[in-house]
């Protein structure tokens, strides 16, 4: 087989015969052969050809057949070492994976994955055959048999991988023995390091699996890594040593020691190791403590490795959790030495944690600390009490090492008050807490089985890792922490939570009689605990947490009094359960500490168990320390409770004195006594769940400060499960007021949420209470203190009302909180104690009454019943409005009705009853038959027995409309109740036996049956004596049902007995007597016996008509059984007498009765008597009217009648005291103004004028203040003011020759009606007659013609005659025009009379304008202009082109002064009118808004309002218009320019036309054009600008530039950026600069031009010649290309020297050249930064300043200049033209010894100065006569410098003085002699002539060999590069040549064309055709020279850019020539930023 090109069919029937006959293969020789195959053969040099397909075949023959075998031969691994340490031909090939793997299996190596491996140089592509790192790459030539290969392979294994099993179990220890012997053979070979072969480390890292082969590499692995040829192998295996170090052998061990010592410097390489490591800890568990040991020993020993503390931070990574434990194992060896390491521990410790960024677990570490060892060196230790001091060290050291830089913020930043990085700091907190929790079980548990440490020891380490131990303790050994964070640090450390673990075991090991900590050290060391970590508490954090109830027996234990065990005492002897006081007395506080962190638990149970706890629990909850407690309310249990105490104290004395007896008797046989006894002071008796002992007043004191330092009562306060302050609030309830409350609300800092209903129910009270018995007012002497607390009180209960809102009426609402504070309120209500009664309803009023409003309602709601009047809605809103509205109503109706039912018993207050009587009514709960009953009876027992407040509530004199709501509340109740009781069935049982007694059963005639309580039908039958309310049908139904029209009463029988019972008891009959129902009154006289009439007859308060009954009744009794009647009359007498006097008050009947009664009396009066008596009521009644009169006043003219007039109407009458003598007053009144009235009606004009004084002074007094309370007043006593005002009226009429009487009459009508017309006051006589009168007055005074009365007012307006009469005069047009007659008045009268009231400030302009408007629809067809909006726009427009009326006024506006505040009264109207503004009436309103007023009027206030509106408001169409019309070039008027521009942009920018869009404008937004005009258009908008300007220009010509710049966005917003319709306004401008020359108009158009040219010079190429000539251009507004021309500058000066710097410079130089000539305006804008930039470069010597290119810059700045002749030299440019000479002159007096390299520049220096001076000679003779000084020195040091000579010799001519000083007349002369100057030098500068250059030209055009041709060409390019200047002669025969076929020829002519071009690129055009043609070209070179210049042609002729580059891709595209790179170099060139 030749394996360089092996023939194909043999290869394929091979693969093909293993796959169907693998076995055949696996013989002896085929093995040997195929092996044959896989060994290197020397005779072929692979390097030369070959290939390894042969060798890949040979692999997978052998995989074929030995695929299924177990065990392989060992020639396998030979061949595979051979190749490895070979040429790895197929080792590495991926076509022989599977074999190889299999192969490696004998290694047992685990190799590192592909991500791991590092060799760059084994990144070989999927499809590439060759050995990664083999020197023999597959040749091209093979590629198509490897692709054959490929296929073949994939049909012969359609499986990828082969099985891969152990192949060389039975053969290991002989394949181990081989592969050892060949790798030590050559790792033992001599020979230098550098030629270890990589092979030989890939194949050391496939055979890591030995551990020998380990040990061999990890000697040499240093070597390996720093030697750059074995990097990358060298880190694969260090790779494969880590991972496959997995036994913890002794050998892996030396290992992990030899990787430890390995140091790397690299960060590759270290990273790499470092990922090592991390594998190495994965290879085996125990391997993690191995290093971490290696690595600590290390970096303790002398040769420590730099990377100690990177390993370390990688493993504490890595094993996060073991890590920290295995590093504490080490720490703890280094501690158990003999020498002492702690120090160094220490130290070692801090450098770990600063290294590896405090990212270990601190608790981890230290609980590994403290693991208790069993080894023998710790069993042996010789100093375990050091051992555990420096450990508890340690532990210290590790609690303040976590303090990491953030913890250290945090700390700062919560000293501070700030709330920042919390988590941070909690977290901290409790690691510490946790691992003082650890530190604690360490002492505990495993310190006593190390050592027996002394007290004082032990309790020092317990100390210290609770940190309470003294400072210095802490740092003494290092000085760490430094003093400036030390007492930071400790506090940090010690300020934490404690665990209920660390608490526990505190108290065990005080318990514990092995450790040396007593129990008072115990107990003061878990008080300090306790009290420091309640001090921490926070929100976010449980400080003192503790679940276990055993607690407070541990602290209990911790009190005992243990007697002396040595003492016996007396056999039987039983010892009380005693305490040590001073214990005993501190547990008590620490446990309440802990209660009020743990209310669930510890709290609850204290509660309940312990009485002394739960004592000082309510002390600290209530604020009040007195012994017995304040929640004790009630004085017997409180002094029960001090006499307990007094007995238990004895008791207490007796058995200590007892006890103590004993103990002395066994010990000192002393007899022990009071004064004698030790113990009597020292112990107490422990019985803590006996009754509460009194606390020492020290006590108190210690639990007030923890109160208040640590809030422990709020902490009880705000636990709800258990609810502590619930329980007493509920022993109190309202028995006592709870001061304590208000406090604890007041501190509850916002957190009302967590207080219990009924506290904040009570504290509403309580406030509420305390607002009303301090007082309304505020006392003067209320110091700022008192006032800021009662501000500070109504804040929290304003925040307490809302929480109570929010319960009842909040989204969150339930039934549960609902029915709470519903019911705290509703108990009070049938309080006995009226105070209570009345805060309850305040409270519920507070809760309710504000949530009415929560839902935008508003307070008057109409109630949804007719429930009283507004007193009664007003007062009980909550009840009956907002109770009814409550979300969750309906779950406390029932127990609302049954306190209100309660309630009405108890309540004194009339109106209260009438609303609960009104809600019950209304909403009281009736489902049920016992509730319906209850209801009833509650209320007719109020009816029945409470007759005070019924007969108040339905008094006669003062019955209202709340009376009846009432009374129809009643009788809904009864009418429901009765209708249900007679539905009910017979058989029914609707009360229970019991109650039985007063019920009665009754039975109507019509069959109906009902039962119910005898109060019940009583109560009705009063309700019906009261009579009907105002339309009510409750009433008569009742009324039917008791008592039905001609039908008998219903039968009763009680029910107990079935006798038949008294329905209407006498009592009750005579209030049915009483009564004015007429059938209560005959249902009462039915049946009734003679004792019974008399009885009632006697009786008072009976109506007459009843009367009249009776006494009909009595004549029957007299005719049926008179001897009864008479039996029964005790008084026969004083009976007649009566019957009389009945007769008297109209009664009617009795005279049967009486004549009985007086037949048997004497006769008593004789007939004269009677007589008179009968005359005497008509005499007496005529008398005492005759005195009545007599004694009239008579009111004379001095009489003050607008005093009488008030105390007829008093402003505020005080009812209790009734005037009495009004009647007397008003009568003289009346009779006075009748008197005169009576006379003027008999035609007697001789008046005492008393009428029209009264008008008068009512006139005044309705013009005071006190008006409204007046007009109230007489409203009120509309008795005596209506007939005053029909008098006052009456003589109006008689007089109507009095106008002013009639005027001031009208007038005062108008007033009265004003108040009395307001909706709040009711309808009265008054307002009625007031109307009428001021009717009647109005028909009668109208004006028969309108335009009469407002020709009447014009003159009255005219002539500025009596205000009152110009407004007598309107209001009565007015009434004209409201009566419907017709306006026939034209406009110009209504415009001059409008105009009129405007001026005089008319009150009656806007009701005026309204009639007339609403009048004028009729007229308008006639007058248009009358039309509303013509009016309001014509008078608005007169105020616009009002002129100022003088010179003062100027500085306020016209408007003010004219129209004042009407104008915006008539902008509302034009408003209203027309919204769109315009549509109406176009031409005026158009006038309005747009016309111009050139007089320079200030533009009036409300021009921007109406221009506003129309933008707004207008349709598109009516917009339209506007536009069309502002901008038609036949418009007639002129317009307005700044408002017509001021619309335009409007428009643009209206809302609405972005209605709909995107809101996020996209980043490449293109800008939309809103306005769309045609070229007419714009250059209307353009005269409008320019009309703007012009008007500012006569101000200031800035002033008008700027707006111009202001207004330029408009326009170029509307021309789109349309070259068109740029042209067409250039155009225009251009033809009115040239029309109007130099005036303002033509100032302005040449700014506008120049504005357009700086923001669009792309449209305006050429650019417009007369630019050239205009200012302005250097101060404008910013230019579109200035950061083009800035950049361009900026690379023009760059100094540095690079190839690419100097070509860059080179096109910059090239662009700025073009700019000079195409666009010199936007060059000359940067002139002063030219300058700048030539500043600082002179001051170097001369060779540096050529090397750093400034002479190049100050060349290339000279040349720009020259062409920006002539514009450079105007005035405008004059400073920085002087500066630039300035830095030339400079630079010349420098360099001036090296002139000869400067004399191309000052030859050009002397040439622009003698331009200057021909152009600008005034400016150019000043500068140089400044600088003259330095131009001598320089002429006299370069005698050479002849032009410079000529120059001084003619600037010495005139005298510097004499240019100077010279006055304006010799001015003229000066610029001639100044003109005269350079005539002495010009022959120096005599241009070239066509003449010169002549001989050139003949032997260009006669040459006819190329040679000819290119000397010629030659010689011209020597003379152009001194005088470029000379190529514009040969221009026409360079053009030729540049189509030349001639190489050389060609190339010349385009330089030197191209050199033409740079020195004045204005030429660059003329060169274009010949340019084009030459790209065109046929001949192949002519186009190839074009291409090459084509970029730096490009640049020069930038306007033709586009069609050169166009040509020039063309020309790429059909001639096949690449032009892209010349295309891509033009480009770059034109883009060093975006050009022009």
């Amino acid at each position: 087989m030749n394996r360089a090109k092996p023939d194909t069919t043999l290869y394929l029937s091979l693969m093909y015969l293993a796959k169907i006959k693998p076995n055949i293969f696996a013989t002896e020789g085929v093995i040997e052969a195929l092996c044959s195959l896989l060994r290197r053969d020397a005779s072929i040099n692979f390097k030369a050809k070959g290939n390894s397909l042969v060798s890949v075949l040979a692999c997978n023959l052998l995989m074929a057949a030995y695929e299924e075998d177990e065990n392989w031969p060992e020639i396998f691994v030979k061949v595979y070492i051979e190749d490895s340490l070979g040429e790895r031909i197929w080792v590495d090939s991926p076509h022989c994976k599977t074999f190889v793997d299999n192969i490696q299996t004998a290694f047992n190596t685990k190799m590192p994955p592909k991500s791991m491996l590092l060799h760059g140089e084994v990144g070989r592509s999927g499809g590439d055959l060759s050995a990664g790192s083999s020197p023999h790459p597959s040749m091209t030539e093979e590629e198509d048999s490897q692709s054959e290969l490929l296929i073949a392979e994939e049909k012969m294994s359609p499986e990828q991988e082969g099985q891969l099993m152990p192949r060389y179990d039975d053969l290991a220890e002989s394949v181990e023995e081989y592969v050892l012997d060949m790798l030590r053979d050559q790792l033992n070979r001599r020979q230098p390091m550098d030629n270890v072969s990589r092979n030989l480390l890939r194949l050391l890292t496939a055979t890591c699996g030995y551990k020998e082969v380990r040990q061999m590499a990890v000697q040499r692995l240093e070597m390996w890594l720093q030697n750059p040829k074995l990097t990358k192998p060298a880190q694969d295996l260090l790779m494969s040593v880590c991972m496959n170090c997995n036994t913890h052998s002794s050998e892996d061990m030396e290992v992990i020691s030899n990787l430890i010592k390995i140091r790397l410097k690299p960060k590759v390489l270290l990273n790499h190791y470092m990922l090592c490591v991390r594998e190495l800890l994965n290879a085996h568990r125990d391997n993690l403590g191995t290093t971490i040991k290696f690595v600590i020993f290390n970096e303790l020993s002398n040769a420590r490795n730099p990377n100690n503390m990177q390993i370390l931070y990688t493993v504490l990574q890595h094993s996060s959790e073991q890590a920290p434990k295995y590093l504490a194992m080490v720490f703890q060896d280094l501690l158990t030495t003999k020498d002492d390491y702690l120090r160094a521990s220490r130290a070692l410790l801090r450098e770990i944690i600063k290294q590896t960024k405090h990212e270990i677990n601190f608790q981890a570490f230290c609980l590994g600390l403290m693991q208790e060892r069993k080894e023998a060196q710790y069993a042996e230790m010789e100093f375990k009490e050091r051992f555990v001091i420096h450990i508890t060290d340690l532990l210290a050291v590790s609690m303040m090492l976590g303090i990491t830089a953030q913890v250290k913020e945090a700390g700062i930043a919560w000293d501070k008050g700030e709330k920042k990085n919390l988590e941070v700091l909690r977290s901290f907190q409790n690691q510490i807490a946790a691992i003082q929790r650890d530190a604690v079980w360490w002492l505990h548990t495993v310190v006593p089985s190390i050592s027996k440490l002394a007290p004082k020891d032990y309790v020092h380490c317990l100390h210290k890792v609770l940190f309470t131990e003294q400072p210095e303790t802490y740092y003494k050994w290092d000085n760490w922490p430094p003093e400036s964070d030390r007492n930071f640090f400790l506090r940090l450390c010690s300020e934490v939570p404690i665990l209920e673990d660390t608490l526990m075991r505190i108290l065990v090991i005080g318990l514990s009689r092995d450790l040396p900590l007593g129990p008072a050290d115990a107990m003061e060391l878990a008080d300090h605990l306790v009290k420091r970590a309640a001090a921490v508490q926070a929100d976010d954090v449980e400080v003192l947490r503790v679940e276990r109830i055993q607690l407070i027996d541990a602290v209990l234990n911790l009190c005992t009094y243990h007697h002396p065990e040595n003492i016996q005492l007396p056999p039987g002897y039983q010892p009380p359960n005693l305490a040590i006081s001073t214990l005993y007395w501190k547990a008590w506080p620490l446990l309440l500490v802990v209660a009020a962190f743990n209310p669930e638990n510890i709290g609850l149970a204290a509660w309940e168990e312990y009485p002394s706890l739960k004592m000082l629990m309510e002390m600290v909850m209530t604020n009040n320390y007195s012994y017995p407690q304040c929640t004790l309310t009630d004085e017997e249990t409180r002094t029960e409770m001090i006499n307990r105490e007094l007995q238990i104290s004895q008791r207490e004395k007796q058995e200590i004195l007892a006890f103590e007896g004993h103990l002395a008797a066994a010990s000192t046989k002393q007899t022990i006594t009071e004064s004698s006894s030790l113990l009597l002071s020292q112990l107490t008796s422990l019985d803590p769940q006996g009754p509460p002992r009194r606390p020492p007043p020290h006590v108190l004191e210690q639990v007030k400060s923890l109160n208040q330092s640590l809030r422990l009562g709020h902490l009880l306060c705000r636990s709800r499960h258990p609810d502590f302050l619930l329980n007493i609030i509920q022993r109190q309830a309202s028995s006592q007021s709870m001061p304590w409350l208000a406090d604890l609300v007041q501190s509850s800092e916002g957190s009302l949420d967590v207080l219990p209903v009924q506290c904040l129910c009570e504290f509403l009270l309580h406030d509420a209470a305390d607002e009303s018995t301090s007082g309304e007012e505020e006392e003067e002497g209320e110091s700022k203190e008192q006032r800021a607390k009662k501000r500070q009180r109504q804040q929290k209960q304003r925040q307490l009302l809302g929480r109570l809102q929010d319960l009842l009426l909040g989204p969150k609402a339930d039934e549960q909180t609902t029915c709470e504070v519903l019911d705290y309120f509703l108990r009070r209500l049938s309080s006995s104690q009226v105070a209570s009664r009345v805060l309850a309803m305040k409270g519920l009023s507070l809760v309710l009454s504000e949530g009415g409003l929560r839902d935008g309602e508003e307070k008057d709601h109409p109630m949804e019943e007719d429930s009283g009047d507004s007193e009664l809605l007003q007062g009980y809103q909550w009840l009956l409005r907002d109770l009814p509205r409550l979300p969750l109503f309906d779950s406390v109706r029932a127990t609302t009705a049954l306190a209100l039912q309660q309630a009405i018993h108890m309540e004194t207050d009339p109106q209260t009853i009438s609303a609960y009587l009104v809600y019950l009514s209304q909403h009281a709960p009736v489902e049920e038959q016992g509730q319906h009953n209850d209801l009833a009876l509650d209320v007719a027992r109020l009816i029945v027995e409470r007759s005070t407040i019924m007969s108040h509530l339905f008094s006669k004199l003062s019955y209202c409309a709340e009376s009846d709501a009432v009374l129809v509340a009643l009788l809904s109740i009864f009418s429901r109740y009765i209708k249900r009781m007679r539905q009910s069935k017979e058989g029914e049982e609707v009360y229970s036996w019991s109650e039985s007694q007063d019920q009665v059963f009754l039975r109507w005639t019509s069959g109906e049956t009902a039962t119910m309580h005898i109060l019940v039908v009583h109560a009705m039958v009063i309700l019906l004596t009261l009579g009907p309310p105002q339309g009510d049908g409750d009433f008569y139904t009742l009324l039917d049902i008791w008592f039905p029209e001609k039908k008998p009463l219903p039968t009763a029988f009680l029910v107990d007995t079935s006798e038949e019972a008294l329905l209407l008891p006498d009592w009750l009959k005579l209030r049915m007597i009483r009564s004015e129902v007429p059938r209560l009154v005959d249902a009462a006289l039915q049946d009734l016996e003679p004792q019974q009439l008399l009885l009632f007859v006697q009786s008072f308060g009976i109506p007459v008509s009843s009367m009249s009954k009776l006494l009909q009744y009595l004549d029957q009794a007299v005719s049926h059984d008179p001897q009864t009647l008479e039996q029964n009359i005790m008084d026969k007498n004083y009976m007649a007498h009566l019957v009389e006097v009945q007769h008297e008050r109209g009664a009617t009947g009795g005279q049967t009765f009486h004549s009985l009664l007086t037949a048997s009396l004497p006769a008593r009066r004789d007939s004269a008597e009677t007589a008179r008596s009968k005359s005497s009521p008509e005499n007496s009644q005529g008398q005492s009217r005759i005195r009545a009169l007599s004694q009239v006043r008579v009111l004379g003219p001095e009489d003050d009648l607008a005093g009488i007039f008030l105390q007829l109407f008093p402003l505020n009458p005080d009812p209790r005291w009734q005037n009495s003598n009004l009647r007397p007053l008003a009568l003289a009144l009346q009779q006075a103004l009748g008197q005169e009235l009576a006379r003027i009606r008999q035609g007697n004009t001789q008046v005492t004028g008393i009428t029209a004084r009264l008008l008068q002074a009512v006139a005044a007094l309705m013009n005071s203040p006190h008006s409204g309370a007046l007009v109230m007043a007489m409203h009120r006593n509309h008795f005596i003011s209506c007939p005053l005002m029909r008098q006052l009226y009456q003589y109006q009429r008689c007089m109507p020759q009095d106008t002013a009487f009639s005027s001031l009459f009208f007038k005062v009508l108008m007033q009265m009606l004003q108040w009395l017309e307001n909706p709040a006051v009711e309808d009265g006589p008054l307002r009625a007659q007031l109307k009428a009168f001021a009717v009647q007055y109005s028909s009668r005074h109208r004006i028969s013609d309108v335009r009469g009365g407002f020709l009447h007012l014009t003159e009255a307006l005219t002539f500025r005659r009596d205000p009152d009469l110009i407004s007598s005069t309107v209001r009565a047009i007015i009434a004209t025009l409201k009566s419907g007659e017709k306006c026939n008045v034209e406009p110009e009268l209504i415009s001059k009379v409008l105009q009129g009231l405007i001026e005089t400030h008319s009150p009656y302009l806007e009701e005026l304008l309204t009639v007339l408007f609403s009048a004028t629809v009729e007229t308008t067809a006639r007058f248009p202009a009358m039309k509303p909006i013509a009016v309001v726009s014509s008078l608005l427009l007169q105020d616009k082109e009002e002129t100022p009326v003088k010179k003062e006024l100027d500085s306020c506006s016209t408007e003010a002064a004219w129209l004042g505040p009407s104008s915006g009264l008539l902008n509302d109207w034009l408003e209203m009118l027309d919204p769109e503004v315009i549509s109406s009436c176009p031409d005026l309103q158009q006038k309005l808004l747009f016309s111009w007023n050139k007089a320079g009027s200030q533009v009036p206030s409300f021009h921007p309002y109406l221009l506003a509106l129309l933008t707004h408001q207008s349709s598109w169409t009516t917009l339209h218009q506007c536009i069309r019309l502002l901008l038609s070039r036949n418009r007639e008027q002129r317009f307005d320019p700044t408002a017509s521009l001021d619309f335009l942009w409007a428009c643009i920018h209206i809302p609405r036309i972005w209605q709909g869009r995107d809101q996020r404008t996209p980043q490449k937004r293109r800008e939309e054009f809103v306005l769309h005009l045609k070229a007419s258009e714009l250059i209307s908008m353009v005269e409008l600008i320019l009309a703007e300007a012009e008007t500012r220009y006569q101000n200031t010509e800035e002033a008008s530039c700027t707006l111009i710049q202001s207004r330029l966005p408009l326009l170029l917003s509307c021309s789109h950026g349309d070259l068109e319709s740029i042209k067409k306004v250039t155009e225009y401008l251009t033809s009115c600069i040239q029309q109007w020359g130099s005036s303002s108009v033509g100032k302005c158009c040449q700014d506008l031009l120049l504005q357009i040219y700086l923001q669009l010079p792309e449209l305006l190429v050429p650019m417009p010649e007369m630019l050239l000539t205009s200012e302005g251009a250097r101060d404008s507004s910013t230019c579109k290309l200035d950061a083009l021309v800035h950049r361009f500058i900026n690379l023009l000066a760059d100094t540095s020297d690079s190839k690419s710097s100097e070509s860059r410079v080179w096109d910059a130089n090239m662009a700025c050249r073009k700019l000079a000539v195409a666009h010199p305006i936007l060059l000359l804008r940067h002139l002063p930064m030219i300058a700048a930039l030539l500043h600082g470069r002179v001051h170097l010597n001369f060779q540096e300043f050529r090397q750093q290119n400034h002479l190049t810059f100050f060349l290339h700045v000279l040349g720009i200049l020259e062409l920006l002749q002539p514009q450079v030299f105007q005035n405008e440019h004059q400073a920085a033209l002087w500066d630039c000479l300035l830095s030339f002159i400079r630079l010349l007096l420098n360099y001036r010894k090296s002139s000869r390299h400067l004399a191309a520049f000052i030859s050009k220096f002397v040439q622009f100065i003698h331009k200057y001076i021909t152009c600008n000679a005034q400016a150019a003779v000043s500068f140089l006569q400044k600088h003259s000084d330095p131009l001598h020195d320089l002429s006299s040091d370069n005698s050479d410098l002849a032009m410079l000579k000529s120059l001084l010799a003619g600037l010495s001519l005139p005298s510097k003085s004499g240019i100077l000083d010279r006055g304006s007349d010799e001015e003229k002369d000066d610029e001639a002699a100044a003109g005269s100057l350079p005539l002495v030098s010009v022959s120096l500068f005599t241009p070239l002539t066509p003449a010169e250059m002549a001989p050139y030209m003949k032997r260009l055009s006669r040459g006819q060999t190329v040679e000819d041709i290119l000397e010629v060409l030659t010689d011209i390019d020597e003379m152009s590069r001194r005088r470029p200047e000379i190529l514009s002669f040969f221009a026409t025969n360079l053009q030729k040549l540049m189509s030349s076929s001639e190489e050389s020829c060609r190339n010349l002519a385009f330089s030197l064309a191209l050199r033409s071009i740079q020195n004045n690129p204005s030429i660059a055009a003329d060169f274009l055709p010949t340019f084009m043609y030459c790209l065109g070209s046929r001949d192949f070179e002519v186009v190839q020279t074009a291409l090459r210049n084509l970029p730096e042609y490009t640049l020069l002729c930038q306007e033709h850019a586009a069609v050169l580059l166009h040509r020039a891709f063309l020309v790429g595209m059909y001639g096949q020539i690449d032009t892209s790179s010349q295309i891509s170099e033009a480009l770059k060139v034109l883009h060093m930023e975006a050009m022009i």
